[in-house]
């Protein structure tokens, strides 16, 4: 038989070594090896560098079962944080996040009451927020009026048109009084305006109540 070339066993020795060569393959190696002591030698390194004994693999393996362990555990956790986060921005945004009601006719009304004290009067479901100013000195048409500015606010759950927040407390509506507000100064205003308005961009002068008065709505006057 023609002698095999030490440089093809050597080609092989992995696959013979793993147990993935055919029956006449293997019976080359091993006849090559008996009579090669350089491939031989070869073998027998490249099985130890590849050998792993019984007790390293169960070591590896639980390794990394244990990393596999740890990597759920901390994507768990980071997907309950990150539903905690959502839940509490929902929470947040249904319960505290307010936006300006527009005005109505039907809903706000400014009365008069028999102490002579001017309130404003909300008329519908629910609400979240009042805002009122004391009457602030302002020159219109030429002549100086005391004004106060008004409005009022709503989340998803305190709204003109429910008030689930009280359904859920109380499983009752407010009662009439709580839907009045006295005005501060009643007896010195001489018109109510209802706008949406910042006292802080006021005070830092980002804004000036004759600048909110041009975009306000006239509601009231004497």
């Amino acid at each position: 038989m023609k002698k095999i070339k030490c440089t093809i066993i050597q080609d092989v020795l992995p696959l013979y070594i793993d147990e993935v060569v055919s029956q006449d393959t293997k019976e080359m190696v091993v006849e090559h090896l008996q009579t090669c002591d350089k491939c031989q030698k070869e073998y027998e390194s490249m099985k130890r560098d590849l050998y792993i004994p019984v007790e390293n693999k169960d070591s590896l393996f639980n390794n990394i079962s244990k990393k596999w362990r740890k990597k759920k555990v901390i994507v768990s956790l980071i997907s309950i944080l990150v539903t905690a986060i959502i839940l509490l921005g929902v929470f947040l945004y249904v319960f505290y996040y307010e936006t300006v009601i527009p005005y109505s006719e039907d809903l706000i009304k400014i009365e008069r009451q028999n102490d002579n004290q001017l309130v404003s009067h909300y008329l519908g479901e629910s609400f979240a927020g009042f805002n009122g100013t004391h009457p602030i000195p302002l020159v219109i048409d030429g002549e100086k009026k005391n004004v106060s500015f008004i409005f009022y606010t709503q989340t998803v759950i305190d709204s003109p048109s429910r008030n689930i927040r009280n359904f859920i407390i109380t499983e009752k509506n407010l009662n009439e009084q709580e839907y009045i507000f006295g005005l501060p100064e009643s007896r010195e205003i001489d018109m109510v305006y209802y706008v949406d308005y910042d006292v802080e961009k006021i005070v830092d002068g980002k804004d000036s109540w004759n600048s909110i008065l041009k975009r306000a709505e006239l509601i009231w006057k004497k």
